[in-house]
């Protein structure tokens, strides 16, 4: 039998092997239970303090909000988590990043408005006039920048940086929340909660950068813009896998405040807040696997197993949560989204196996470059998912919630042999050095291979 020294001597190896993904998934589980906190109070004040259909505009404004960002982002976040790391000039590598997704997250923006402006929209006063239709490009801009800056900071593994901006971001919304609500009341509407979000998001990039500045470094930097050109392919891969996994998380809110109501959705959403808080562990871990796995890609496979292991025990936690707290959460929030989602939300939790499973799928997938294959096979997964949403609201909440589980459940099945894989093997780079490396661009570790480069230009 193994004596005492020796397993404590097991143990200690096995934390320095470790020790960078756990110091910095560390960081990001603080910031994830610091924002967890706070973003529990932020939502319960608002169900407590504004009507139900005015959280239910506002969430479903948020979440549009987040996907317009997503795509205005155009992969610019997770290519950095990737190569910002290597880069020996990381700020004009970083500015031009931002400068470019702040310009795209525009433009998608008003594409969003155009489209709005010829069909009905169930978003009220936050798209409907002149100054709140720029004031929600505003929102989506400033949205696109942060999510790059976030996966950026990761990617040096800086995630102390990312932890202060987003607990501020949490904090500052909070607050001018709460004196919105001490001074409107019920009065208040879906625009009101919306500005929160924007103002504090526009605070937390303000205190980030003077804390960046306070530790010797510089906030602007002339962008560098054209070393991108040569992995344009590459950036629109990452792009076209990131929206493939997050697109149906971010639709949902939307579906149920168009399928069925915006007081339904003020109900549901609450109960999608706590479980993407839970998300944020799986997800935690998997962005800081990748972010270390392109520099140390021998210790992937033991990395994996550790990122896989908790993140089941958390997605388990979670399953067992909603099964028997489900109301109890609801009445939490408002005893009237307890009595309007009744027990539909109960089998919720189990959807948090397959996203975890998701997340690390997209990071194996990410390193092992073949994100063409995986956005074919999250791409369908994502139709899916949205088609059983908008399925299952012919049967109310319920319906909604229930089928989306099924389809999240049925897209993770195929994911697990790649997984189960990666737990055995290390992942390998490519013998040959990307057309990218020319112009100052270090790919090695995650670039595409040709096929995967031609299929993801044509797509763009």
């Amino acid at each position: 039998m193994m004596t005492l020294s020796a397993a404590i001597a097991k143990v200690r190896s096995l934390l320095m092997n470790q020790a960078v993904l756990l110091l910095n998934a560390g960081m990001l589980g603080l910031g994830t239970l610091m924002t967890a906190i706070l973003g529990f109070v932020y939502w319960w004040f608002a169900a407590r303090s504004f009507s139900a259909e005015a959280v239910g505009l506002a969430a479903a404004a948020i979440s549009l909000m987040n996907l317009l960002a997503n795509l205005g982002e155009v992969g610019l976040g997770p290519f950095l988590m990737g190569e910002i790391g290597r880069q020996k000039r990381a700020g004009p590598f970083l500015t031009g990043a931002l400068l470019a997704s702040f310009s795209a997250s525009i433009v998608v923006g008003l594409i969003y408005l155009a489209i709005a402006a010829r069909t009905s929209t169930q978003l009220g006063s936050i798209v409907g006039s002149s100054a709140t239709d720029l004031f929600f490009v505003a929102g989506c801009a400033l949205t696109a920048v942060t999510l790059v800056l976030d996966q950026a900071l990761v990617g040096l593994l800086r995630s102390g940086l990312q932890l202060a901006r987003n607990v501020v971001f949490a904090a500052s919304k909070l607050l001018l929340l709460i004196a919105l609500g001490l001074t409107l009341g019920r009065a208040a509407s879906e625009l009101a909660i919306f500005t929160t979000w924007f103002a504090g998001q526009l605070v937390s990039l303000v205190v980030a950068a003077g804390l960046l500045v306070y530790a010797g470094g510089r906030v602007f930097h002339r962008p560098e813009i054209r070393a991108f050109r040569p992995v344009l392919g590459q950036v629109f891969g990452h792009h076209t896998l990131s929206m493939a996994v997050q697109a149906p998380a971010l639709l949902l809110p939307f579906v149920v405040t168009v399928m069925l109501s915006a007081e339904i959705n003020a109900a549901f959403y609450a109960a999608w807040t706590v479980l993407n808080v839970a998300l944020l562990v799986p997800a935690s871990l998997a962005s800081v696997l990748f972010a270390i796995a392109v520099r140390e890609p021998e210790l992937f496979p033991s990395r994996l197993r550790l990122s896989l292991g908790l993140s089941m025990l958390v997605c388990a936690a979670t399953a067992l949560a909603f099964l028997f707290l489900s109301r109890f959460m609801l009445w939490i929030f408002n005893p009237a989204y307890a009595v309007i989602a009744g027990n539909g939300l109960q089998f919720l939790g189990v959807a948090a196996f397959g996203m975890a499973l998701k997340y690390h799928y997209l990071a194996v997938q990410r390193l092992r470059r073949r994100l063409g294959f995986a956005t074919l096979v999250l791409t369908g997964g994502a139709v899916l998912e949205i088609a059983a949403a908008v399925g299952g609201a012919q049967f109310g909440i319920a319906g909604t919630a229930n089928f989306w589980v099924i389809a999240v459940s049925l897209e993770a099945l195929p994911l697990c042999p790649a997984l189960y894989w990666a737990t055995r093997h290390t992942a390998t780079t490519p013998s040959t050095i990307a057309p990218s490396a020319a112009a100052g661009v270090s790919t090695s570790g995650n670039s595409l291979d040709e096929t995967d480069q031609i299929g993801i230009a044509s797509r763009a």
